[in-house]
């Protein structure tokens, strides 16, 4: 494991000669975001699970940043949007709402 102490872009240039060719992933929101400001990012892979986390750093976040647009990688329209319906899963009976 290496600990840099560096700019977000030093650290993948970094990342990237270390890596040999091979893919560099980040797990960090933080970076992340960084990265994708600076078009340091080819690919997003989004992983979809069904649970609402009450507490952590979005991905995503940015106040006041500019939308960035995707481009699906798979089969399909890929600009489409990805809908996916999740019911909340609950200890006791509730009525729902819809």
């Amino acid at each position: 494991m290496t600990f840099l102490s560096c700019d977000a872009a030093e650290a993948v240039r970094i990342a990237v000669e270390a890596a040999g060719g091979k893919n560099v992933e980040i797990f960090s929101p933080t970076i992340g975001r960084q990265l994708l400001e600076r078009g340091l990012i080819d690919e997003i892979d989004l992983h979809i699970v069904p649970v609402l986390l009450g507490d952590g750093i979005r991905l995503f976040d940015h106040p006041g940043g500019a939308p960035v647009r995707l481009e699906r990688l798979d089969d399909g329209d890929r600009t489409a949007a990805v809908n996916v319906r999740y019911r909340p899963l609950t200890t006791a009976p509730s009525q729902s709402v819809r």
